[in-house]
C-alpha cells in the first residue's frame, strides 16, 4: 500500500478535535450561531457550547460575564462573541486571557475592537455584517422612488448605531442624498408611540433601516407599521428582508458564521490571530421586495 494512502487512511480515523466555546450572544441565537457550529462540525471539530444570551440588556450581559463566563475562563479554548455591545463587554473584561472571535460587527475599527497598529490583535480576529455602504445607497437610489430624503433612525444607546449612522451620512453625500437622523427611544412600552411617530416624520422619506439589535428585535412591528403606511425603506441587515424591506444589499447571517468557524480553523492550524484580516461576506445580495437579484 502507498504511503499516501497510508495516511490518508489514519487522517481519516482521528478523532474530531474537541472544542468548548462560550458563546456570548446580544439577542439571542441566529442563524451566524447555526452556521457557525455547523462549519465546526464539517471542518472536523467536536465542539461544546456554553451560551450566555444577554436578551439586549447591558446590565444582564455584564453579570453573565462577571459572574459565569470569568470565573471558568480557563476552560474555555475560544471565547465567540454576537455584535459589537457584546464583544466590546466581552474583550474588556477578558483582558485578553482568551482567543476572542467576534461575528456580526459592522464597524470593528471604528467601535475600538480591532486597531491597526502591529500586535494589538494578537487575541481578537472576527468578521463584519457590512456590506460597503456606497453599495447599499446606489442600489437604493436604482430602484427606491427619486426625489426623497433619506430618514435614519437610530438608537442613541447603541454605540454601533451612531457609527452607521456616521457612515450613512459621509456615503449619502456622493450622491447628493439628504440624510436626516430620526432617534427612536428604545423602550418596549413606547413602541407604539414611537412607530406612529416614525411614520407620521417619514411620509416624504426613505428609511434607512441598520444592524441595531433594538430595531432587529421589533423587525415585525416596524416592517408592519412602515409598509402599512407606504413608506420605502432601504435596509442593511437580513432580517430585515423577512418583514417586507423594500431594497437591502446584505450579508447572509449564516454564510458569516460558517466565516467564523474557518477563522477558529485558521488559528487551530498555526495562523496567528493577528495575521487573520477582518473577514467581510464576498458575495452580499441584493433583495427586492422578498426576491434576490444580482449584485450589479
Amino acid at each position: 500500500m502507498r504511503v499516501g494512502v497510508v495516511v490518508l487512511l489514519l487522517l481519516l480515523t482521528l478523532p474530531a478535535q474537541a472544542l468548548t466555546i462560550a458563546m456570548v450572544l446580544w439577542r439571542g441565537e441566529t442563524q451566524a450561531e447555526e452556521g457557525f457550529r455547523d462549519e465546526l462540525a464539517r471542518l472536523g471539530y467536536r465542539a461544546r457550547f456554553v451560551t450566555f444570551n444577554a436578551n439586549l440588556d447591558r446590565n444582564l450581559l455584564a453579570t453573565l460575564l462577571r459572574q459565569q463566563l470569568l470565573p471558568n475562563i480557563e476552560q474555555y479554548d475560544y471565547v465567540y462573541t454576537f455584535g459589537t455591545t457584546a464583544t466590546l463587554m466581552a474583550k474588556s473584561l477578558m483582558g485578553g486571557r482568551k482567543p476572542l472571535i467576534f461575528n456580526v460587527v459592522s464597524d470593528p475599527f471604528g467601535a475600538g475592537i480591532l486597531s491597526d497598529e502591529p500586535g494589538v490583535n494578537r487575541q481578537v480576529a472576527g468578521v463584519s455584517n457590512l456590506v460597503p455602504m456606497g453599495l447599499q445607497l446606489e442600489n437604493g437610489r436604482r430602484h427606491l422612488p427619486a426625489g426623497r430624503r433619506l430618514l435614519l433612525p437610530f438608537n442613541p444607546r447603541e454605540q454601533n448605531t451612531l457609527l452607521l449612522a456616521e457612515m450613512v451620512i459621509h456615503e449619502a453625500q456622493r450622491f447628493n442624498w439628504p440624510v436626516e437622523t430620526w432617534r427612536i427611544v428604545p423602550v418596549a412600552k413606547r413602541l407604539d408611540s414611537e412607530l406612529a411617530r416614525l411614520v407620521h416624520d417619514a411620509g416624504d422619506a426613505i428609511v434607512y433601516l441598520g444592524a441595531d439589535s433594538y430595531l432587529l428585535s421589533v423587525a415585525p412591528r416596524l416592517l408592519a407599521s412602515l409598509n402599512r403606511a407606504g413608506i420605502p425603506t432601504l435596509c442593511g441587515a437580513e432580517l430585515f428582508m423577512s418583514y417586507g424591506c423594500s431594497v437591502g444589499t446584505i450579508s447572509s447571517y449564516e454564510s458569516l458564521g460558517r466565516m467564523a468557524a474557518r477563522i477558529i480553523d485558521q488559528h487551530s492550524r498555526g495562523t496567528p490571530l493577528e495575521a487573520i484580516p477582518l473577514q467581510l461576506d464576498p458575495a452580499p445580495r441584493l433583495i427586492l421586495g422578498g426576491r434576490e437579484k444580482p449584485v450589479p
